[in-house]
């Protein structure tokens, strides 16, 4: 003769509030830069501001920079770097989203040094 023993835990109704799912937090502004200098190599990178972030190596100055001229590099101030005379036709360029709207901006230097003396940390990675 079997006996079968269940053990059974009392059935409480359980009313768990869910939680609604947090959205993640991202960029409000994401930028892909890069620069060409005419003798030279492509150099790319990623930026992300609101918060700072991205592959660029300057992410926190750089979006310090570019929150005054809402994301317009064109309207930065020139650093009073010193540089060459050197002729090395150089374009950055800025594509992406900022602040949710999108923009497209390029613009050529005569020099790299120019391009990071008009630019800030902006173009310096």
């Amino acid at each position: 003769m079997f006996t079968c023993l269940a053990l059974a835990a009392p059935l409480v109704p359980t009313t768990a509030a869910a939680a609604p799912l947090a959205a993640p937090l991202l960029p409000a502004s994401g930028l892909v830069l890069s620069v060409q200098p005419e003798m030279g190599t492509l150099s790319t990178t990623q930026l992300s501001c609101e918060p700072a972030g991205g592959l660029h190596k300057h992410a926190k100055e750089a979006c310090a920079q570019l929150m005054p001229v809402e994301g317009d590099f064109r309207k930065l101030e020139d650093t009073g770097a010193m540089c060459t005379m050197e002729l090395n036709p150089t374009k950055a360029t800025l594509r992406g989203k900022w602040r949710n709207k999108k923009v497209d901006f390029q613009q050529v230097y005569s020099n790299p040094c120019v391009v990071r003396a008009f630019t800030g940390k902006v173009f310096d990675f």
